[in-house]
């Protein structure tokens, strides 16, 4: 396959780094091996804006994806193809789309059963390149409501869950004697929300050195300075009045201490260090800095022992995202490492207005979307649009965003509680929450040793342009066999493609147009030592983890009366619309319409074997000896490696490894791509596979038992296939190949290599959308009061940053909200939100 992977001059990278410090040459190589692991792993993420929050059952569930790299953010060099998966409370798949992603965009939508199950669904979406590193997928948890259902209650839903438990994390990752500290917590109850508590920290002999209390869904810290030889518990306090205690992390006699303080327009970084007994000599270390792959800082210092560093970094040239410090010893090691937050600042712009506060039934409703940038210039851009209606289905506070999930959660570790809290407004108590957030969730891009030590993961999952299927050719002991020869062969239309596996013993066809729905054959052909390789076809569908101590996303006291407030706004079951039939019975089977076999495109063949009177056909080695003295004129020898065939004094010769016209067909040996049907030469007999020519070697990797007839045609008979038919031709048909072949007829073959279906595209469904003064349907989307009034996933401003949607007012009256989210063309991710009413008439 082609990769498209993002490169960055050395000399932009540099303009974005502050050295404080001549650059040496493990600055530099700290700058070149990011660059390379972005360029090489080139990560990923997923958005995904839903319609709405909470759904009914039977309604329809509209999203819009958005698939970025993770440097940049940018959608023009990532994968095409976007897979989104819908998970049941039991966690089994209930359906799964594929998606054409066009300019960073993957519009879909599911259909909900009217009878669906109520409970917490899971929509999961990710590239095919993202299962090199499945914890990056997207994943969003939807509450699903159904009419008669019961509330959900919280013994139901925290069943096997672990009690609740408080976690300490030293900032900067270590505890040092004599050296002054920060402690972070994070107290989480059965169902793993964050929940209140308070204490004290004392040492062995009783002291309290710190008092501690949770701000911000059970998160909080205190500063502690450790001294040499004590043990310190913290003692917590939950709001039911328990106790419970825990030991904090000892302190290290030796080593270093990273604290990092958000000033208005820097980050105020404290480096101490304490060194071991005696005298020790001053130490060389490095703090390097950087956001999502740009190297922002470094600078190198010697710092003595007891001795403290202070570097400032601004904040003016910072990229928005998660701000990584990480300090490197003298022998360079990493030593500690911190999370911050650098803000996107004044950065773009989305707002959306109606035109106006207040509609009549019926009448047509615009909205004008403008996005523009900090200097408030005009932005263009592309973004989704929903509007939906206020009351019904339950609105959920803080929850994640376009802004939340590319800036924040898809870099962190574990799920994130209300993401969306940290955005909703930049004060001091979510400044802080946020920063005690970073202090306990951990950072999961990759580990510094490895990364210096050149030490990649394995990729097997390729960046997909287009649908395609991929997989390892394996030996008897399942080894991976490189170089193989790998056919596929779609017989509507009749075309064979062939390419050759990596080192790895992987391979790749691409280029499917995502709507055939003809299955196509997958062999790999004999190789030396290898008679029969075995085709191991890549699994589409990741593992699907184990379901957790999800819990409803509101209290469940209130649970109860908000079901009570949708109940009935359901559509009818589908119960409601069944007929019940009475008993019936068969008396035997219709007669089947003997369909035609297109197999053939020459006329009467010269002579034709069929494999069901040959007794003890399962014996025969290959085809080639089914052929052996069968057909007049025609001669075959098989010597070890070569097989040669003779009709009419013309002759041919093949080797059962790698024929010169595969070898042909091989692009590239690390991409392989589909390639058209190899030339065959004019003095080779012409060998047709179920009417696809192909070449001695496939027909030979094929088991007999599944031929069910093999007819030779003497150049004569093929002229009908020009210059390739020169030498004659013959032509082996398979029995599943026969269109009115019965497999229960007779015993299936064991052996036959299986048919696949070829990857597909869902088709997109345009959201309906009743024009303005129509009448609406009784059962039309919008005459719903909890569902979706209108959706529009392909909002596109121009130059001039704006763009207008309209559509028609809803049929009842009430407030309705708007929301639109997307990326401008500065690849900044941007969200708004609106209000407006439809009146009664009067």
């Amino acid at each position: 396959m082609n990769y498209q992977r993002p490169f960055w001059a050395a000399a932009a990278c540099a303009a974005l780094v502050s050295f404080t410090s001549p650059a040496d040459d493990f600055t530099r190589r700290v700058a070149a091996q990011l660059e390379r692991f972005y360029a090489l792993t080139s990560p990923e993420k997923v958005y995904l804006q839903f319609d709405k929050e909470v759904y009914n059952a039977g309604e329809t569930l509209w999203f819009k994806g958005y698939v970025v790299d993770a440097a940049r953010h940018r959608p023009d060099s990532v994968s095409q193809v976007l897979y989104v998966d819908l998970i049941g409370p039991d966690q089994k798949l209930l359906t799964r789309q594929a998606l054409a992603v066009q300019a960073g965009g993957a519009p879909g939508s599911y259909s909900l059963p009217d009878n669906l199950p109520q409970g917490l669904y899971t929509v999961r979406a990710y590239t095919n390149w993202m299962r090199n590193t499945p914890d990056y997928f997207f994943s969003r948890t939807l509450p699903v409501l159904a009419a008669a259902a019961a509330a959900p209650g919280q013994a139901e839903k925290t069943a096997g869950a672990a009690p609740a438990q408080v976690q300490f994390f030293p900032e900067g990752g270590e505890l040092v004697a004599d050296l002054p500290g920060v402690v972070a917590f994070k107290a989480t109850g059965p169902d793993g929300r964050g929940i209140s508590v308070s204490g004290m920290v004392h040492d062995e002999q009783g002291t309290v050195v710190a008092q501690l209390r949770s701000h911000h869904l059970g998160m909080g810290r205190f500063e502690l300075q450790p001294v040499a030889g004590r043990r310190y518990t913290a003692t917590v306090r939950y709001a039911n009045g328990q106790e419970a205690s825990y030991n904090l992390p000892a302190a290290l006699p030796a080593g270093y201490t990273l604290q990092v303080q958000e000033k208005p327009d820097a980050f105020r970084v404290l480096i101490r260090r304490k060194a071991g007994t005696g005298v020790v000599p001053p130490e060389r270390i490095t703090l390097v800095a950087h956001v999502r792959g740009t190297l922002v800082h470094t600078e190198q210092a010697e710092i003595n022992s007891a001795g403290l560093l202070t570097v400032s970094v601004p904040k003016a040239q910072l990229p928005a995202g998660l701000l990584h410090f990480t300090v490197f010893d003298g022998q360079q090691v990493p030593r500690c490492e911190r999370l911050a937050f650098s803000a996107p600042g004044a950065g773009a712009r989305l707002t959306v207005q109606p035109t106006r506060k207040a509609y009549g039934p019926q009448e047509t409703i615009t909205l004008q979307v403008a996005a523009q940038d900090a200097a408030g210039k005009p932005l263009a851009g592309r973004f989704s649009l929903a509007v939906t209606a206020v009351a019904g289905a339950p609105q959920l506070r803080n929850t994640s965003d376009i802004r939340t999930s590319l800036l924040l959660t898809s870099d962190l570790q574990g799920e994130v509680e209300q993401p969306g809290y940290y955005f909703a407004a930049t004060t001091p108590a979510t400044t802080r929450a946020l920063d005690d957030l970073l202090l306990t969730q951990g950072w999961r891009r990759f580990v510094w040793k490895t990364l210096l030590a050149d030490q990649w993961s394995p990729q097997p999952y390729g960046r997909e342009q287009s649908p395609s299927m991929s997989g390892q050719v394996v030996g008897k002991q399942l080894e991976p066999l490189p170089d193989a020869a790998v056919v596929l062969t779609s017989f509507q239309p009749a075309r064979s493609y062939q390419t050759l596996t990596d080192a790895d013993g992987r391979f790749t066809f691409s280029g499917f147009s995502g709507q055939d729905s003809a299955a196509v054959r997958i062999v790999a052909l004999p190789a030396k030592g290898v008679k029969r390789p075995q085709v191991v076809l890549d699994e589409k569908l990741p593992t699907i983890a184990p379901a957790g101590a999800a819990l409803w996303p509101w209290s469940p006291d209130s649970t109860a009366q908000k079901l009570q407030a949708v109940a009935g706004r359901n559509p009818a079951s589908m119960r409601d619309k069944s007929i019940l039939l009475n008993e019936v019975t068969v008396q035997q089977n219709a007669p089947q319409v003997t369909r035609p076999d297109n197999r053939r495109i020459y006329g009467r063949p010269d002579a034709t074997i069929l494999t069901r009177n040959i007794a003890g056909i399962g014996t025969y080695k290959d085809i080639v000896q089914v052929l052996q003295g069968r057909v007049a004129g025609l001669t075959v020898i098989a010597n070890q490696d070569n097989v040669r065939i003779t009709m009419r004094g013309k002759s041919s010769a093949s080797q059962t490894q790698l024929g010169p016209a595969i070898q042909q067909g091989i692009n590239s040996r690390n991409r392989p791509v589909v390639n058209e049907t190899p030339a065959i030469p004019t003095a080779t007999p012409l060998f047709l596979l179920d009417g696809v020519p192909t070449d001695i070697n496939m027909i030979n990797s094929i088991p007999v038992v599944d031929i069910e007839a093999i007819e030779v045609l003497k150049p004569g008979s093929a002229a009908i296939f020009g210059e390739r038919g020169a030498s004659g031709a013959i032509a082996f048909l398979t029995k599943r190949g026969n269109p009115n072949y019965r497999p229960g007829e007779e015993p299936a073959p064991t052996l036959l290599a299986p048919m696949y279906a070829p990857p597909r595209l869902q088709r997109v469904r345009e959201f309906y959308t009743p024009a303005a003064g129509a009448t609406t349907p009784p059962d039309a989307p919008a005459a719903r009061p909890s569902a979706t009034l209108y959706w529009n996933p392909t909002v596109q401003t121009d130059a001039s940053g704006t763009a207008t949607v309209s559509f028609g007012s809803a049929a009842k009256s009430g407030s309705f909200r708007v929301v639109a989210e997307g990326l401008t063309r500065t690849n900044e991710p941007v969200r708004a939100t609106e209000f407006f009413r439809v009146e009664a008439a009067k």
